[in-house]
């Protein structure tokens, strides 16, 4: 047949570390977070087709949200002045603000829902073309470790903010494509090379990764010793999107601290395999 159905669970880790400093965060200057690796799990489901004899295959799969409850050990130095209690209700912070600043609780971070679309065919003898699409449902997500919510919610009147800000939030859903071509040399030899292309997730966007996509370029080579064990390496590289970073407090508005441009990166990889 065909065509081919598919479904099943997704066991997904995360964990991360995240340190602010600077006076463009003034409060949260010399904020830290530990995230420490949590398991998650979702589900996915896609569907497949295919015709063997031109090596044609494509498939479109979905993979849905995936919800950690984790408690995030913050450390947040503004804390520990003797005096920010009396300095926040001289300003006019509710008191049942100022009480929560000191609490503990969890934090529910999603990731996000995607969906991806792979396609390839023959083109030639011993040579194919491929591509693959992506959607990331980013403009749904966010980040708000529980200390720094409770701390935003307290300062966020001050910057226009009452109902508090997140650490990490965007603004738009992302976009990739990723398309070329791939050749079997001989026997023991293939290659590929490739172009692509993100959309970002919004600018202005995120102190913590700013870049408004990027286009790259790659190439590829593989060397198969036996038919059961192969050697895979390859490099990349990419211009990245211009960018306008802003804070959590910024989020949403034309403000921003720092703009980013004509920046690129290389990104190299090697891959040893053995085949059952």
């Amino acid at each position: 047949q065909n065509f081919n159905f598919y479904a099943g669970p997704v066991l997904q880790t995360v964990k991360g570390n995240v340190s602010l400093r600077g006076q463009a965060y003034s409060l949260y200057n010399g904020y830290d977070a530990n995230i420490k690796e949590t398991t998650g799990v979702g589900w996915l489901a896609g569907a497949a087709y295919q015709i063997p004899e031109i090596a044609l295959r494509a498939s479109l799969t979905y993979r849905s949200e995936i919800d950690h409850k984790v408690n995030i050990n913050e450390d947040l130095s503004i804390l520990n002045f003797p005096g920010l209690t009396s300095v926040l209700a001289g300003l006019d912070v509710p008191a049942s603000k100022l009480q929560a600043i000191n609490t503990e609780g969890k934090t529910t971070i999603t990731t996000p829902q995607s969906v991806n679309l792979d396609f390839q065919t023959g083109i030639m003898a011993d040579t194919v073309a491929f591509a693959n699409v992506r959607w990331v449902n980013w403009k749904d997500f966010s980040i708000q470790p529980y200390k720094f919510g409770k701390v935003s919610e307290a300062v966020g009147g001050l910057v226009g903010r009452p109902n508090g800000f997140n650490l990490v939030e965007y603004s738009d859903d992302q976009w990739s494509v990723n398309a070329g071509v791939g050749r079997k040399l001989n026997d023991k030899w293939a290659g590929n090379m490739s172009v692509g292309w993100d959309s970002g997730a919004g600018n202005p966007v995120t102190t913590l990764g700013p870049t408004e996509g990027y286009w790259n370029v790659g190439l590829g080579l593989q060397y198969s010793p036996t038919p059961q064990t192969f050697i895979a390496g390859g490099v990349k590289y990419f211009w990245l999107g211009d960018a306008k970073a802003q804070t959590g407090a910024q989020a949403g508005s034309d403000e921003y601290v720092a703009d980013f441009s004509d920046n690129n990166a290389i990104a190299y990889g090697l891959k040893l395999g053995y085949k059952f």
